[in-house]
């Protein structure tokens, strides 16, 4: 019992040197593919909401997403990691893009991208730790940013919501529900085709 507790100490500081970058990346690694549903509330710079909308989702490695908003209007987002399209469901367009860099260093892609590159794109910090629930504040390091910081909050490994600011002050919050992890998914999940009669618009990088 005494060689337990003095190992259990040993480790103690290993543990609290962890850098938050290394936390965060430890926690993507865990997850493979992510799949659950959202709500989502954009915010202007005084907190006044915008806009509210909720969907489905499924994240996977490889910068795949299938990204499903039902409610106010419907819109679906699909990437196979190397095309992504974009379909106005009410005005029947479908805007279609290579994923770029730019693009793939969307926040939906935190959970499919390769997680060792998170501190490449990104400064990483701790803004808050409340028992197991834990928040990471990024910030990008490109020169031309979607975002100015991005939060991720985790319960334990179980990402429960993101946050995001532009340079306008403008937020968009994103809560997560019945989340299932490194499920099978469907290839055809992330395969898309414009529906029949759909005006497709084809734009580089």
């Amino acid at each position: 019992m005494i060689k337990k507790i003095f190992a259990s100490i040993l480790l103690l500081p290993a543990i609290a040197m962890a850098s938050p970058a290394t936390d965060l990346v430890a926690r993507l690694k865990e997850m493979n593919s992510l799949q659950g549903r959202f709500e989502q509330t954009v915010l202007d710079h005084g907190g006044t909401r915008l806009q509210e909308a909720e969907g489905d989702m499924v994240l996977a490695r490889g910068n795949k997403f299938y990204w499903h908003t039902r409610t106010p209007f419907e819109q679906l987002a699909v990437s196979n990691g190397k095309t992504l399209w974009i379909y106005d469901v009410d005005l029947e367009q479908v805007v279609e893009k290579p994923m770029g860099e730019r693009v793939a260093n969307t926040p939906a892609l935190l959970f499919g991208g390769d997680p060792e590159q998170i501190t490449a794109a990104f400064s990483v910090e701790q803004s808050d730790v409340n028992g197991s629930r834990v928040t990471f504040r990024l910030k990008p390091k490109s020169e031309d940013p979607l975002f100015e910081v991005l939060e991720v909050t985790f319960e334990g490994n179980t990402p429960m919501a993101m946050r995001l600011e532009d340079a306008l002050g403008q937020q968009t919050a994103i809560n997560f529900y019945d989340l299932k992890f490194n499920k099978p998914i469907a290839k055809k999940t992330f395969h898309f085709e414009a529906p029949e009669g759909a005006d497709v618009i084809r734009q580089s990088e």
